[in-house]
């Protein structure tokens, strides 16, 4: 594992020869606004190696909510070939940190999967030599010090990520991911027991005592806004309850939510699903999805008696059945660990960091950003210390709980 530094300028000049008869692309350019690669970007889209969370609109809605208040400038990397055809673009923005210029993936913790995008039969060309020139000359433009890249996957759709080849570790959390089968009773027998799917009935039975039930993908603006009222309520009690804090409270983060459901005008960028009983909304779940995988992002479920029926379970079951209606041949649930999603997504996606510094002081930050990674990724691995974690964040919600209002 190497965290800590990238091959000086010698060695960068050392390392790109083999690759000169057949560069992946001649020339790199730089932008600070998503607008200005727009074109560019959709172009490259249409048939790349890209997960479905770098796309101009899901990453715009972020950068122009959450990141504007994180203090992240965009800083968008179009390579392009010898006839001027971008080749892969880099989605990337820079925060200040340590006093530094740190370049990372935008979307910051609302994106469970990162890589750059890039053109359809193109990305063989991006060999270990050429990946790090790349890097490199996007570091003298963007005037970048660390860059600091999380969750990345080592393939994508049986393709390799070229940024392999970088510096890398273990990232904190594993992806859970699965494949699809063609109908959603053949997807159900695969994935679970006829004792599970005798039980879901019965849940089912339990919440219509309860008023009408309708489990729905939100496809109208008001739907979408109940959905979302419905998610940040929820989810604000889950977490206090357990003594987490809210990275949904901090600034700009709903907006940006809003945003990518299409609430303010903008395009849509996420679907929306609600589980409704009598009225009142028990469980609700986001996802980004392309023509072919979807992905999980948020959920909640409701903190009343009802939670007991499991109405997360049930709507999955329909987010399943959806995506099988629309073509899609995958399915996942994003980073970290939960039982409920070996239901549908048995396959664990390891993921991996690239932390490395490309000035003096970068690769002293390097190291420190680097390390605290490591910290996370050995907390949540071990045991011991992930219970340690768990306790004090419990005894920290119970404080928070009785502590006498100030006001």
């Amino acid at each position: 594992m190497n965290t800590q530094s990238f091959p000086n300028g010698a060695a960068f000049a050392a390392t790109t020869d083999a690759s000169q008869a057949a560069p992946a692309f001649a020339s790199v350019e730089v932008h600070r606004s998503l607008a200005a690669a727009d074109a560019d970007w959709r172009a490259l889209l249409r048939g790349a190696a890209a997960t479905p969370y770098q796309t101009p609109d899901f990453l715009g809605a972020w950068a122009a909510n959450a990141g504007r208040h994180e203090g992240v400038t965009p800083l968008i990397v179009v390579a392009r070939d010898a006839e001027g055809q971008p080749a892969a673009l880099l989605p990337l923005g820079v925060k200040r940190r340590f006093g530094l210029r740190v370049a990372s993936f935008l979307g910051g913790t609302h994106v469970n999967y990162n890589m750059p995008v890039f053109r359809a039969g193109r990305l063989g060309l991006f060999t270990p030599a050429e990946t790090r020139r790349l890097m490199r000359l996007a570091a003298e433009k963007g005037g970048v010090d660390v860059f600091a890249l999380a969750n990345q996957p080592r393939s994508w759709r049986g393709q390799p990520n070229p940024l392999a080849a970088l510096p890398d570790q273990p990232s904190p959390d594993f992806a859970y991911s699965g494949r699809l089968a063609p109908s959603i009773e053949e997807h159900l027998q695969r994935h679970t027991s006829a004792k599970t799917r005798s039980a879901q009935r019965r849940k089912l039975r339990r919440f219509e005592e309860h008023g009408a039930v309708r489990i729905f993908r939100a496809d109208s603006e008001h739907d979408r806004a109940r959905v979302l009222d419905a998610y940040f309520r929820q989810k604000a009690q889950r977490l206090a309850a357990r003594g987490i804090d809210n990275v949904f409270a901090e600034p700009g983060v709903e907006a940006f939510i809003r945003a990518a459901a299409g609430l303010d005008g903008s395009r849509q960028a996420i679907d929306l699903y609600g589980f409704d009983v009598g009225g009142e909304i028990a469980a609700t779940f986001g996802v980004i999805a392309d023509g072919r995988r979807m992905c999980g992002m948020f959920n909640s479920i409701t903190s009343c008696d009802l939670a007991r029926y499991s109405p997360g379970e049930l709507l999955l079951n329909v987010m399943v059945e959806d995506a099988i209606g629309r073509g899609m041949q995958e399915f996942d649930l994003g980073v970290g660990a939960a039982p409920y999603k070996a239901l549908h997504c048995p396959d664990v996606d390891p993921l991996f960091d690239s932390v490395f510094g490309v000035s003096p002081a970068g690769r002293l930050a390097a190291a420190a950003i680097g390390g605290g990674r490591a910290l996370k990724a050995w907390v949540k691995n071990s045991p011991r210390a992930y219970a340690l974690a768990t306790r004090l964040r419990r005894l920290r919600a119970r404080n928070v709980a009785t502590a006498p209002d100030a006001s």
